[in-house]
């Protein structure tokens, strides 16, 4: 890869956001069920992300015990399809507020549908919409109209730069971050190339994945990235590297504050 050279904020800034939830957190995303959190547990995670639809929601109750059993930060991924009954949209603000989540992602059909119930319901819900498959264009207007923004890092390669070089990608996740970046909730980070399927575990494209972190955590993002993976992925294997590769980005910032003091 090509990397574009950085002129930003010295790393020593950062410094002051390396512990605790001052810092941007690397979440994994499941369907929130016993063993996928004790997966996650033993890797070493710190925040999920729930993969959730209106049958599991029926189930809010068992789900927010289950999670309060972890220490880990969370957030909601709205259903994807629906129709979603009331109970459901209910069951979905109250998981979001026992669970004190972070975001709610959800993609823009469903928000253009449901969203007045759910501010209705909460008015200070964090509703992130996602990008999906749009040209450059309606990258930015869907960045602009949204109220808050889930920047999915590889639908923005995939679809919207259509598999450019890695320093444009670059360009463009700054220029995001400088327009928009007090709008931004959420951030998903699959482990991308170009050519790749979509959702392998981060740690496969871990250059991409440091310097996005790294521009995000410049631009005082303290949510939560996931490494967003496909079944086939979704085990402590995998996601003990995702979160070797996250220790690592964590070091190499702690190194150059050291150096940089």
């Amino acid at each position: 890869m090509n990397v574009i050279p950085a002129n930003k904020k010295p790393f020593f800034e950062l410094n002051h956001r390396l512990s605790g939830y001052d810092m941007l957190t690397l979440a994994t995303k499941f369907k929130p069920h016993r063993p996928a959190f004790e997966t996650a547990l033993a890797a070493g995670f710190q925040a999920a992300e729930f993969w959730l639809d209106a049958d599991l929601l029926a189930n809010e109750d068992e789900i927010a015990d289950l999670a309060s059993h972890y220490p880990f930060r969370y957030a909601l991924h709205f259903p994807n399809s629906g129709p979603i009954p009331d109970e459901a949209l209910r069951s979905a603000v109250t998981l979001y507020r026992r669970l004190n989540c972070t975001a709610m992602v959800i993609h823009q059909p469903m928000f253009d549908r449901y969203h007045e119930a759910l501010l209705k319901l909460d008015p200070k819900l964090d509703l992130a919409i996602e990008n999906h498959v749009l040209d450059l264009d309606r990258f930015a207007q869907w960045a602009e109209r949204s109220p808050g923004l889930t920047l999915d890092v590889e639908h923005l390669w995939k679809f919207t730069l259509n598999d450019a070089p890695f320093a444009t990608l670059m360009e463009h996740v700054e220029l995001f971050l400088k327009k928009w970046a007090s709008k931004l909730q959420h951030v998903h980070l699959p482990g991308y190339q170009p050519g790749d399927e979509e959702h392998q575990p981060v740690h496969f494209s871990e250059e991409m994945a440091n310097h996005v972190m790294t521009r995000l955590a410049e631009h005082g993002f303290t949510k939560l990235v996931v490494s967003e993976l496909d079944s086939p992925f979704q085990s402590l294997e995998y996601l003990k590297k995702d979160v070797e590769m996250f220790d690592r980005w964590k070091k190499s910032l702690e190194t150059t504050t050291v150096s940089g003091c």
